[in-house]
C-alpha cells in the first residue's frame, strides 16, 4: 500500500463530512477516506492475508461506499458501515473462488511490509499469526475479535450457524495460542 497520509478527525467532523460527501463532495469524501483507509486496508489484510488483494479489496470497499453514500443514515457510525462494506466485499469475492486467499509463500513479508510502518515486532507476529490461521477460523476471529459482531450477526453475515461460530472462533483462539508458543508449527 503507498503511504497515506493518514487524517485524525473527531466523530462530528465525520459525520459532516459524510453529509458533504452526499451533497457530491468529491474533496469531503477524500478525507474520509483518507481518515479511515488505513483500518479498512488492515481489515481487508487480516481476512484475506495477502497484501495485493487487501489493496483492491481496500479500493472496491470505497468505491462502494463512494457509491451507496446516500443510503447511509447514520445509524451507526461511518467506520461501522466501511467495515461492513469491506467484510462483504471479502467474503463476496472469497465466494466466488474456493482458494483460501493465504497461500503465496511471501505473504509474509507482505505483512511485515504492510505493517512496518505502524506497528512494532509483536504486533506484526500476532498479525502474521492471524493470517495463518484456516479461512473460516480467521474471519470469525476479526469479525468477533477484532470487529465486535455477536455470533449471531457473523452466523448472518459468513451464513454459517451461531453454533458454528462460536466453535470457530473457539479453535481460531485455541490455534492463535499453540502458533504464539510455537512458532514454527502450522495450524491444521
Amino acid at each position: 500500500m503507498s503511504a497515506i497520509e493518514a487524517v485524525t478527525l473527531e466523530p462530528e467532523s465525520v459525520l459532516s463530512l459524510v453529509k458533504k460527501a452526499q451533497e457530491g463532495s468529491v474533496s469531503a469524501f477524500e478525507i474520509l477516506y483518507r481518515h479511515h483507509s488505513n483500518q479498512i486496508f488492515l481489515l481487508c489484510l487480516r481476512m484475506s492475508g495477502c497484501r495485493t488483494h487487501a489493496e483492491d479489496f481496500m479500493q472496491e470497499t470505497f468505491i462502494k461506499a463512494w457509491q451507496a453514500l446516500a443510503s447511509f443514515k447514520g445509524d451507526s457510525q461511518f467506520s461501522t458501515w466501511l467495515h461492513r462494506i469491506a467484510v462483504n466485499t471479502v467474503l463476496a469475492d472469497k465466494r466466488k473462488s474456493t482458494l483460501d486467499l493465504v497461500q503465496g509463500h511471501d505473504w509474509e513479508r507482505e505483512v511485515e511490509q504492510s505493517l512496518s510502518a505502524t506497528h512494532n515486532s509483536a504486533q506484526i507476529d500476532l498479525e502474521k499469526t492471524i493470517v495463518q490461521l484456516p479461512a473460516q477460523a480467521r474471519h470469525v476471529l476479526v469479525l468477533h475479535d477484532l470487529m465486535g459482531m455477536t455470533h449471531q450477526e457473523i452466523s448472518q453475515q459468513l451464513d454459517i450457524a451461531a453454533g458454528t461460530s462460536k466453535a470457530h472462533l473457539n479453535r481460531a483462539r485455541t490455534l492463535m495460542r499453540d502458533l504464539l508458543n510455537n512458532p514454527s508449527e502450522k495450524p491444521v
